[in-house]
């Protein structure tokens, strides 16, 4: 234990110190955040957290040796996806290409461990459904989905962190519960990382002068970090937790991400094209400010990311926890997609009530 808090401490220590560094670099070179059009904030804003969050995390790994091989194919695919995000914010690259270099990265996890999603286990209370090799190109479209999801539910203060601490503190309970002890530290390692950002990023620190943004790089290398352990937690020889359970601990992200591009799809649109149509917008135009907003939207992420938990220990039956998943689903997304028709109902309601 006492092992284990030291490379927590370290992790904390290193990020921090990555943030005081790295900070008057970004306002240098120009890797700032500007204001214009989707984007309201004040003044321009570093975007170095996900540099500093895998500064600490790979000078961690590497300096206390950790044995896990797993680790060192984790540093080499979480800073291609870092590379990837700083020449993004830098220079806003296109789609495509994002794509491209995503896809190389879930190749060389996929081929690197010889790891991917192969069994979706007894969703229909018939026996596990096998993918065989069909899993590898599921393994991809899933790296890819999860990186996006991340990339794009990163637009209030502190969101994309949080939603990355629900999934981390809940892999890390069950991989520690299921055995799985040697890969729970990655998830924890991850979450002492990310505490120094949030301090900066919420104002906690600096007060405004010294704020941060995460970044592409950040956003994505979380999500490639939480499919990364997904994976290991569900498919691997150790696997501690069930396939389905995967979906709860990363409900908010993929449910938002899915609804919106199904709504884009719908309207003719790309569904990669940039709106304000995603949650934290909709709480925001709702008289929330971002604060309240980032409350709610946790604390909803933490609701269903522990049904999830809950059920794998109850050993809940997977159908069941699919459709329950299912029915959450289409709840959020005709409720995203027809919140204003909700609220002007229930406004009616609540006048004539009041009357």
């Amino acid at each position: 234990m006492t092992d284990h808090l030291q490379l927590f401490i370290t992790t904390f220590v290193i990020t921090l110190l990555a943030i005081f560094l790295m900070i008057p670099i970004a306002n240098k070179i120009g890797l700032v955040d500007k204001p214009a059009g989707r984007k309201q904030h004040v003044g321009a804003v570093p975007l170095i957290g996900g540099i500093c969050v895998f500064t600490g995390v790979a000078l961690t790994l590497s300096w206390y040796g950790l044995p896990e091989n797993v680790h060192y194919y984790y540093l080499l695919c979480g800073g291609i996806i870092v590379l990837l995000g700083v020449f993004d914010d830098f220079y806003d690259l296109s789609v495509k290409l994002r794509l491209v270099v995503q896809l190389l990265v879930g190749a060389t996890m996929v081929y690197g461990l010889g790891l991917y999603v192969s069994n979706l286990g007894n969703l229909f209370a018939l026996g596990d459904v096998s993918l065989s090799y069909i899993g590898i190109p599921f393994t991809l479209i899933a790296v890819i989905a999860a990186i996006n999801a991340f990339n794009m539910i990163d637009g209030i203060d502190g969101l994309a962190g949080m939603m990355a601490g629900v999934s981390f503190v809940s892999v890390t309970l069950m991989m520690g519960v299921g055995g799985q002890l040697d890969h729970a530290l990655l998830p924890m390692i991850l979450v002492f990382a990310l505490i120094p950002y949030l301090l900066f990023n919420l104002d906690v620190v600096g007060k405004g002068k010294g704020k941060i943004f995460m970044g592409d790089a950040g956003s994505m290398l979380i999500g490639l970090t939480v499919i990364w352990l997904l994976i290991i937690g569900t498919q691997s020889d150790s696997a501690s937790f069930r396939p389905i359970t995967a979906l709860w601990v990363i409900a908010v992200p993929l449910m938002d991400m899915v609804a919106i591009m199904l709504r884009r799809i719908r309207k003719g649109q790309s569904p990669f094209k940039a709106d304000r149509e995603h949650l934290h917008h909709i709480f925001l135009r709702l008289g929330l400010n971002s604060r309240q907003a980032l409350v709610v939207i946790t604390s909803f992420s933490c609701m269903l990311a522990t049904i999830g938990v809950i059920g794998e220990y109850l050993m809940v039956p997977d159908l069941i926890m699919l459709l329950l998943f299912l029915a959450v689903f289409s709840a959020y997304s005709y409720g995203l997609q027809h919140i204003w028709r909700i609220i002007r109902a229930l406004r009616r309601y609540q006048n004539k009530g009041s009357g």
